[in-house]
């Protein structure tokens, strides 16, 4: 059996409870440092706007995996969970 496109759901996928990965900016400020970088250095590096890097810090957005790459590559780090945590999510309707 065949499936058309008219079958599948619209709009944005919703996964239920899972995890979203967050920068850890203390990590973030500390690299920095000691490359003696600044934060609007590094957005210029990555390719994105100094806003949206303040609200990568800030929590308020995620990188996706294409920023999160950047990111490690511009700051010579190899190991994900130097720059980066996972927050795990609850779903929606209170649910486990």
């Amino acid at each position: 059996m065949t499936s058309n496109r008219t079958d599948r759901p619209r709009g944005r996928r919703r996964r239920g409870a899972g995890s979203t990965v967050r920068l850890d900016a203390r990590s973030l400020w500390k690299r920095l440092a000691l490359l003696n970088r600044s934060q609007n250095w590094l957005a210029q590096e990555i390719g994105i706007s100094s806003g949206y890097m303040s609200k990568l810090v800030t929590a308020g957005r995620a990188p996706s995996g294409r920023i999160r790459r950047r990111m490690l590559k511009a700051l010579g780090i190899e190991d994900f969970s130097e720059l980066f945590r996972l927050d795990e999510e609850e779903e929606q309707d209170g649910t486990p």
